[in-house]
């Protein structure tokens, strides 16, 4: 699935849903993402990404989706609000900047080549505040903060301004649709291998954007630290990837 073109289509949608009232037809907007090849569980979160927009889906129960949602958002188990706690925790013993002091690293990254890590660092709370309302929709708690860091190092990779505040909005909005996205894709995925298959690009664009900062290959426990993710399971991600590239390469040979 191409994000971006998704993504924009969303827009399109929401935007002629509101010249028509702030209105839909459910069978109208289906089709329109018919080229997707949604699920029926990426279905309902492409409808109730529209119900949460304010926009009225002419032939479902809006309640019953607003219902669901929240149910899910109740339905946390242990080991999600275990993680949920942790990351707060390690929050609290962060000497983490203040708003004004956030976009003074903003601004000396953008016109002086400032520090990036700082900057990453800086959007911690924010990532971990846009992770927790999405929360309870079939992406662990840890995975969600992963993709918010991902969609951070995107943003701050293709942002040309440099304007503290634009690249705040930017990154925020950058941060949420990488989040979103994964819920997207991993509520479409028919398989273990596919999600793992994501998981895989993002370590690679990841360690694309590190190395341009770093002006080297990163280390494990960078590529770990940048992505919010064990060194062990870095390790794992990677394994799995050469495994399927000599695989790939077997089947070539044999061919």
């Amino acid at each position: 699935m191409d994000k971006n073109l998704f993504l924009k289509n969303m827009e399109e949608m929401i935007q002629i849903a509101k010249t028509n009232g702030n209105q839909i037809d459910h069978k109208e907007l289906l089709d329109y993402f018919s080229d997707y090849e949604l699920n029926e569980e990426a279905k309902k979160l492409l409808i109730a990404s529209f119900v949460e927009a304010g926009i009225r889906v002419l032939g479902v129960d809006e309640a019953q989706i607003v219902a669901e949602e929240a149910k899910e958002k109740a339905d946390i188990s242990e080991e999600e609000q275990g993680a949920i706690r942790f990351y707060e925790e390690e929050l609290e013993q962060m000497d983490l900047p203040g708003e004004e002091e956030q976009k003074e690293l903003i601004h000396a990254w953008l016109v002086e080549k400032g520090d990036g890590e700082a900057v990453i660092e800086s959007f911690l709370p924010q990532i971990l505040e846009i992770a927790r309302t999405h929360t309870g929709k079939g992406v662990l708690f840890g995975d969600l903060v992963q993709e918010g860091n991902i969609g951070l190092l995107e943003a701050m990779a293709i942002y040309q301004g440099k304007d503290a505040e634009g690249f705040l909005a930017h990154a925020k909005s950058a941060v949420e649709d990488s989040i979103l996205d994964a819920i997207a894709m991993q509520r479409g995925s028919d398989s273990v291998g596919e999600a793992m298959a994501i998981k895989a690009n993002r370590l690679d664009d990841a360690s694309t954007f590190l190395s341009k900062e770093l002006g080297r290959e990163p280390k494990i426990e960078e590529l770990a630290k940048y992505l919010s993710m064990t060194e062990e399971e870095v390790k794992e991600v990677m394994k799995i990837s050469l495994d399927a590239l000599s695989v790939m390469e077997a089947d070539i040979k044999q061919s």
